[in-house]
């Protein structure tokens, strides 16, 4: 079986393809998905231009930018679920949860605003493809997976450093939480 975790990112995802046979995971193939177009630059993060350009002209180049986002992460996800082959589950990584309505500074609620939305975009992509994600919040992606499958968290880091190392390069905290995620749904659908 066949999954997918992706680590995201303002503007870009790192997804790592995991395949399971019986208990034993491999790590297949890493690679970066843009969720971002390269011919607008402020795709990268779409709702700054609302705190860094007068209002009118901000809001218009953001709403521009926040389009690019939603048509480049459609196109370059198809490709990467296309290339990935049959997936039965992604898990992906997030920063945050915090609901940017929440969120009194400016920059801050931007940063949150980004974060929901290339979120959102992966997960639309997934479930348009028809597979099934669960999300990770970053800081407490061990400790609750290791709590889900009766393992310490530091074990379970140790096992998710060596899937990769020395196969996958680069092979950083990205991948390693991609990994992760993607071992975590795998898991999750084997019960």
């Amino acid at each position: 079986m066949t999954g997918v975790g992706l680590k995201i990112r303002s503007g870009f995802a790192v997804a790592v393809v995991v395949e399971r046979r019986g208990d034993e995971f491999s790590v297949e193939s890493r690679q970066v998905v843009a969720l971002s177009s390269e011919e607008l630059p402020q795709s990268r993060f779409p709702y700054h231009p609302t705190i860094e350009l007068p209002a009118p002209r901000g809001d218009a180049v953001s709403k521009e930018a926040v389009a690019a986002v939603r048509r480049a992460a459609a196109r370059e996800m198809k490709a990467f679920l296309e290339h990935a082959g049959s997936v039965a589950c992604a898990g992906i990584v997030v920063g945050s949860l915090i609901d940017p309505k929440d969120i009194a500074n400016p920059h801050i609620r931007a940063h949150a605003r980004e974060g929901e939305l290339f979120r959102t975009v992966v997960t639309d992509a997934l479930a348009k493809a028809g597979v099934a994600c669960g999300v990770l919040i970053e800081k407490e992606a061990y400790e609750r997976v290791a709590a889900e499958v009766s393992r310490s968290a530091d074990r379970l880091r140790n096992e998710i450093a060596a899937l990769g190392q020395k196969r996958i390069k680069p092979w950083r905290t990205e991948e390693k939480l991609a990994t992760l995620a993607a071992c975590w749904q795998l898991e999750q659908r084997s019960r």
